[in-house]
């Protein structure tokens, strides 16, 4: 009963958590017109900006910076006129058309989340190279057209939460690299046009959330059983017709979302064998009213189980 009650309390917390990234509060978010010194929180994205904006050396204290999508700045400068870069923490720096980051990047000693997505042309290997020594917990790198990364992926040992959608990373070597990032904790593939998972997925044994959502899956490979961290998977909006029996061996996996898939049949062996599932949700899927019974029956002692339909 006590270690019923314990999973019950592990699976309300990762229902209610996971990475946070922007949601940081620093107080409240101004913009270009709004902004004093004591800012914490400055969104200055989509601006059409060419030049620093008056009043930006006087921020003291800055925490959050969003600068996306104004391509006519020149980012080297206005970084360094920012006049107390070590207490930065959050850096925005989407659709720039940046190649490579400015060196004054090595000014932000403390900064813990960035974001470079829709930077297609970014070398990769030199930014990771830059950002070696930055503490980075939060890594944004979604919509780059990433075919493969780098090895020099693993030097950024701080790394916990690593959004890689909207990407086409079908690359083994990959996984390995990212395998070796002690602390990576939360690894988005959304929308990467995945049709399998390769083998190497296995070396991803430090994971507890791992999104695979938007993608052409229909089967899982045996190696997902190597991932003994896996608390929760996000699987939806994938070809899956049958709940694969391989979510029955990864050992201490206890969520997992498997809606908007073409799923009509559970595998009679998720009421007969040992696992440590706990949550499943089958939302929208064409799941037959007598599979959803034997389940309802089957999984009864189940935390959390839906099959609630939107269309």
């Amino acid at each position: 009963m006590i270690k019923l009650k314990n999973t019950v309390i592990v699976v309300i917390i990762l229902v209610f958590t996971s990475c946070q990234t922007y949601n940081t509060f620093y107080g409240t978010t101004h913009h270009k017109e709004t902004f004093d010194s004591k800012s914490k929180r400055l969104d200055l994205s989509h601006q059409n900006l060419s030049a620093i904006p008056e009043g930006f050396s006087t921020l003291k204290g800055l925490k959050m910076l969003d600068l996306s999508g104004n391509t006519d700045i020149d980012l080297q400068r206005v970084l360094e006129s920012l006049p107390y870069p070590e207490r930065l923490e959050v850096l925005i720096l989407d659709s720039l058309k940046i190649n490579t980051l400015p060196n004054s990047i090595l000014l932000f000693k403390n900064l813990k989340q960035l974001s470079l997505s829709y930077n297609p042309n970014l070398n990769l290997e030199a930014t990771f190279k830059q950002l070696d020594n930055i503490p980075l917990e939060f890594l944004n790198l979604q919509g780059n057209g990433i075919t493969q990364l780098p090895e020099n992926i693993t030097a950024i040992e701080t790394l916990r939460d690593l959004n890689l959608s909207y990407n086409l990373l079908h690359d083994e070597n990959s996984y390995r690299y990212l395998g070796q990032l002690p602390k990576l904790y939360s690894l988005w593939l959304d929308h990467n046009g995945l049709t399998k998972l390769p083998k190497t997925v296995g070396a991803l044994n430090q994971i507890t959330f791992f999104y695979i959502v938007n993608n052409q899956l229909t089967e899982l490979p045996k190696d997902i059983a190597e991932m003994k961290s896996l608390r929760v998977m996000h699987m939806g909006f994938n070809q899956f017709t049958v709940l694969p029996e391989e979510l029955m061996s990864v050992p201490n996996l206890l969520m997992v979302h498997i809606n908007n898939n073409q799923i009509t049949s559970i595998p009679r062996s998720f009421g007969t064998e040992k696992h440590s599932l706990f949550a499943l949700l089958f939302d929208n899927n064409p799941i037959p009213e007598s599979e959803q019974k034997w389940a309802e029956k089957a999984f009864s002692s189940y935390f959390l189980l839906s099959f609630k339909q939107d269309y």
